[in-house]
């Protein structure tokens, strides 16, 4: 039995079929791969930026690939201190705090990949109770459809009584005409910011 067909087309024909194989398997490695990095809980400690702040705002980032997650919260960070919030900022994980109590406000930050990240949806989840603080959620990505990533942890702060005051959609990506459709025309941290700076205690 020949294993090397003697025809010049069913060689290429074996040939594409072998690269489409390869291909294949190498995509759906890499994939593994980023969603085993992406949901997998980063542990960090709690710092504090403004300590003489008039209220208090917890900011929960989900890191991501990339120091983009981590920036783009402490710029929405920097905007509330603006403000004149006090703002406690660290990475979701099971060190995160879990009682909200001295808290006026939660800030949700997470990479949208294939929907929100786990590690968020997992702090949201050990959260329990919401008691009705407001909630900010940033949904931060190249250029994945956020509406439904953001529908889905909107659901989950109200199923957890909270209430979503605003939301936000940052991309990474710089296309050849400037940032991301829907950003406008500053970086993502100077919209991260200027975001909330709008948000006053």
């Amino acid at each position: 039995m020949k294993l090397w067909p003697q025809k010049r087309w069913k060689r290429a024909l074996l040939v594409v079929f072998v690269a489409v194989i390869v291909v294949v398997v190498a995509v759906g490695s890499i994939g593994v791969y980023v969603s085993s990095a992406v949901n997998k809980p980063v542990v960090s400690g709690i710092d504090v930026v403004n300590p003489v702040g008039n209220k208090t705002a917890l900011v929960v980032y989900q890191a991501g690939l990339t120091a983009f997650e981590r920036d783009t919260s402490y710029a929405f960070a920097n905007g509330l201190t603006a403000n004149g919030w006090k703002v406690e900022i660290t990475t979701a994980s099971s060190q995160a705090p879990s009682n909200l109590s001295k808290y006026n406000l939660l800030v949700l930050a997470f990479p949208i990949y294939d929907g929100p990240g786990t590690v968020i949806v997992r702090y949201l989840d050990s959260v329990e109770n919401l008691h009705g603080m407001n909630v900010v959620i940033i949904a931060l990505g190249g250029f994945n459809s956020p509406g439904t990533t953001i529908n889905t942890v909107t659901q989950d702060v109200h199923a957890a009584n909270g209430t979503v005051l605003t939301s936000l959609t940052l991309n990474s990506s710089i296309t050849p005409f400037g940032f991301a459709p829907g950003q406008g025309s500053g970086s993502p941290a100077d919209v991260a910011r200027q975001a909330g700076a709008q948000i006053h205690p």
